[in-house]
């Protein structure tokens, strides 16, 4: 049965640009292409966007292929390297890091888990790190990339890539993809939301005095929360009690030697840094408590630990950790910013843009928008965004540091229900709680977990029903044939200027 035309969404509005404006611009044109519906993404010339969200996690490159975005070109215009994981460093003891990586790690060996069989070897004294299986870790360190071949696996396919760019440049090019695929692009302020007697947005009243009419609004005004908040009055969860950092420094530098295929996150007495490699710069921040770092003791640490000329003044970005109530509330979807903040410790805004995009699609509405199809969305969009908080607190609330009042802190701070419980099975034998709706897989939990000291008592008793010594002898080939490998790729430098050529 068809949807009765006059029921039909026919036009959508995006209001506010940058990264999450574009992407659910691109997103929605690419989703409505033939049906006739219309687009348009009000801009304000006036209002300037974060832009520093330069890291991303392997769902982009699913979100490319999706937009029909060659990759090489992508990574041309867009300034952009190529990203295997995060070097975690100081975090669990100062002097000590470890790796998140990108793609698996091992294999299942005798069907059990790869991670239960390294447990075994290292409660009987292995040497070698979880992540020191990982294909895309083996790469990072020796600064090598490889893009296997699909047709052709190796011992490097359970490798994954991700990319680091330009946040600006990205808008650019999402513009254009956007405005060549049909969405119109008006540049001006909003001066006014006007609701209908129902409370749904109607229509939008422009700073020169033009209204703009929609069926279904879309918030891409960051941290102003234009619709959702101000006008729709949804308010924020606030999430400080378990993520207290609220304050981060941008700043750009040169590049002075080849760029890594990895992001590096530097824990520091206040908070933590961040080193992003572009082609042409490096992008730098550090994101820190206020309530035990001032403003300017922040710059300082920064400006202390960068590398190269600043290519631009350190800029102050204030947030608040937190969720909106309903990221879905009548005829508006919050997108970026407007629907929360999580700090970008494992570049996961990018991701949850586009998460929140694709599975709004996948439950368009008509114009009634439907209350059992919201509720629904903002239950798994709920889900999403406290698997990725629970994630977030890991990195600090295992931390073995005392060098600072805040990690002093983190000794008897509240953690949330769902971390407590997640930690309490595993630290029995090395389980996990199965969510198919987390960002992150265990290989990722198991990884940091490792990487902040935190080891179970026991391992799966099924592990003893597989031949020991094999298990030993296989982990010792696996980590020879994995560093030759590694040892005849390119480096990343070279594989860049080899697509950017």
């Amino acid at each position: 049965m068809n949807i009765p035309d006059d029921n039909k969404i026919k036009k959508f509005v995006i209001v506010g640009g940058g990264t999450a404006g574009w992407f659910s611009a691109a997103i929605l044109a690419r989703a409505l292409l033939n049906t006739g519906c219309k687009i348009e993404l009000v801009e304000s010339p006036n209002v300037q966007t974060i832009g520093v969200g330069e890291a991303t996690i392997p769902s982009i490159i699913d979100t490319l292929n999706y937009l029909k975005i060659p990759l090489q070109e992508f990574i041309k215009e867009t300034n952009a390297t190529f990203k295997l994981g995060i070097k975690f460093t100081d975090w669990h003891t100062i002097g000590e890091h470890y790796w998140h990586q990108f793609g698996y790690v091992g294999g299942k060996i005798d069907n059990r888990p790869f991670y239960q069989h390294w447990l075994k070897y290292k409660m009987f004294g292995g040497k070698n790190k979880y992540t020191d299986f990982s294909p895309s870790v083996a790469m990072a360190k020796k600064n090598k990339f490889h893009i296997g071949d699909p047709n052709k696996p190796n011992n490097l396919t359970a490798s994954t890539y991700a990319f680091h760019f330009d946040a600006g440049l990205v808008a650019e090019y999402l513009t254009g993809y956007s405005t060549n695929n049909g969405v119109m692009h008006t540049k001006a302020h909003v001066r006014q939301t006007n609701l209908t007697n129902k409370g749904f947005i109607e229509s939008l009243t422009l700073d020169n005095g033009k209204v703009i009419q929609g069926d279904f609004f879309i918030d891409c005004t960051g941290q102003q929360a234009l619709l959702i908040e101000k006008a729709l009055k949804v308010d924020l969860e606030n999430w400080q009690e378990f993520l207290p950092v609220d304050r981060a420094i941008a700043v750009q530098t040169e590049n002075l030697q080849d760029y890594p295929p990895y992001t590096e996150s530097i824990a520091h007495k206040h908070g933590w840094r961040w080193k992003i490699p572009l082609q042409n710069r490096t992008g730098n921040g550090y994101v820190y408590c206020s309530e035990y770092c001032d403003d300017e003791t922040a710059k300082q640490v920064l400006q202390d630990n960068i590398v190269g000329e600043m290519l631009t003044e350190p800029r102050v970005i204030k947030f608040t950790t937190g969720k909106r109530d309903k990221i879905w509330f009548k005829n508006c979807l919050a997108v970026g910013l407007s629907s929360g903040f999580l700090e970008p410790l494992e570049s996961t805004s990018i991701s949850l843009i586009i998460k929140g995009v694709m599975d709004f699609v996948d439950s368009l509405p008509d114009k009634n928008c439907n209350q059992a199809t919201i509720d629904e969305y903002n239950r798994l969009m709920d889900i999403e965004y406290e698997c990725i908080r629970d994630f977030l607190v890991l990195h600090y609330c295992q931390s073995s540091r005392t060098d600072s009042n805040f990690w002093l802190m983190w000794k008897d701070r509240q953690i949330p229900d769902t971390l407590s419980k997640k930690l309490a099975l595993f630290q029995e034998q090395g389980r996990l709680i199965e969510n198919q709706l987390d960002l992150f897989t265990s290989d990722s939990w198991y990884a940091v977990l490792e990487g902040m000291g935190v080891f179970p008592k026991s391992y799966d008793p099924l592990i003893d029903a597989s031949n020991f010594s094999s298990i030993n002898d296989y982990f010792v080939k696996y980590l020879s044939d994995l560093d030759k490998s590694v040892d005849l790729l390119m480096s990343h430098e070279s594989f860049v200027k080899r697509v950017t050529g």
